[in-house]
């Protein structure tokens, strides 16, 4: 054999090997970086839940619980609204950036998205959605569940793009984020007046909890491997919850706080028991508690000089649609602020809780 036939062979043998390493997801995606080479974590980010990850879905859902208008989104895009509640980026989109896939996770539902989207992820969550079905049937956003239905179509359109063995493969490798039980907490138990008469709050989070677990379960059995499941925040620390129940000092209420830490310390335990039923340890449990406690309490240890409240407008109880440039003005510096409006945080305290998070918790399940 001559030096050319010798060259083609080695080429040939090279391409055959490239080939076999490769899962299919990266060929389905074009990724032929190499390992250290810049080449994203996982293939995609699949993301379930409610507000503090929609990322715009509520836009295409009849309900009032919305933030496709401005101020929102006031520092992302030229201060265009997305549906996200927050002045930019939300956490779905900081992970994202982080695993190296793309700066912006879109919503599945009322965007127009492309096969490159289907192949590195979208968000399903809901905001006002959370564990108890009844939650998101009081502000008529989509359950839990119907975002497991929207995954089921969405596995069969990324099947049309990339072809059955591919998705199979993204699907497995994919990152799962999955935050809810907030508004469990919040805008259920503690405003509403069907639950507290069926459940002390210690029998409503085993309710919560069991919800929870069942809903990883179905993730596992759909097909995902790889599952970051969100504790609560400190609930009574939010700038609505100090309004509602801080009395006339606004302090952090105790209970809400330690409904939030209850179900965090079983929710864990249950994470734990999942990992050996299904033999999965990489379904893992993150905290964001202590790290968005010590914000609030020592703001100025990051940077911020307000915590107690949000930046748009007294920011004691402005959310969603009162949250409104006609009626509501906002903070001249959102960056001094932890919270952007009276629930939900604002790109910079996400920035540093992602940053926090990242390297402690998610990287763990890579």
């Amino acid at each position: 054999m001559g030096r050319a036939g010798t060259a083609l062979s080695l080429l040939r043998l090279l391409v055959l090997l490239v080939v076999v390493v490769m899962s299919p997801w990266q060929v389905a995606a074009g990724n032929l970086t190499v390992a250290g080479g810049g080449g994203p974590r996982v293939p995609a980010v699949l993301v379930f839940g409610d507000s503090i990850v929609d990322t715009g879905n509520n836009n295409a859902v009849l309900t009032l619980t919305k933030s496709n208008f401005r101020p929102y989104g006031h520092d992302l895009n030229g201060g265009v609204p997305t549906g996200r509640f927050s002045n930019g980026r939300i956490p779905t989109d900081l992970l994202a950036s982080r695993l190296g896939l793309k700066d912006l996770v879109p919503a599945y539902l009322g965007t127009d998205l492309t096969d490159y989207d289907l192949r590195t992820g979208v968000s399903f969550a809901s905001g006002g959605t959370g564990y108890d079905p009844l939650t998101s049937t009081l502000v008529a956003v989509l359950p839990m569940q119907e975002e497991l239905n929207m995954f089921a179509e969405y596995k069969e359109k990324l099947a049309g793009v990339v072809g059955d063995e591919a998705a199979e493969g993204i699907v497995t490798e994919s990152l799962f984020l999955v935050c809810a039980g907030t508004d469990d907490i919040a805008n259920n138990y503690y405003l509403a007046p069907v639950r507290p008469l069926q459940y002390d709050i210690s029998a409503y989070v085993d309710f919560l909890v069991q919800q929870a677990c069942d809903f990883i379960k179905q993730l596992y059995d759909r097909g995902a491997r790889r599952i970051a499941i969100l504790g609560l925040p400190p609930i009574g620390c939010l700038p609505s919850q100090r309004t509602l129940a801080g009395g006339l000092a606004r302090d952090c209420d105790p209970a809400r706080n330690r409904a939030a830490r209850m179900f965090n310390s079983r929710l864990q335990g249950v994470v734990a028991r999942l990992q050996g039923e299904l033999r999965c340890q990489r379904i893992g449990y993150v905290d964001i508690y202590d790290v968005l406690h010590d914000m609030i309490t020592d703001p100025c240890r990051y940077g911020f000089d307000v915590s107690t409240r949000g930046c748009c407008g007294t920011g004691d109880f402005e959310v969603s649609l009162l949250c409104n440039r006609l009626t509501a003005a906002t903070c001249p510096d959102d960056r001094k602020y932890v919270f952007w409006d009276s629930f939900h945080p604002t790109e910079r305290a996400y920035e540093i809780i992602v940053d926090y998070l990242f390297p402690r918790y998610v990287e763990k399940l890579l």
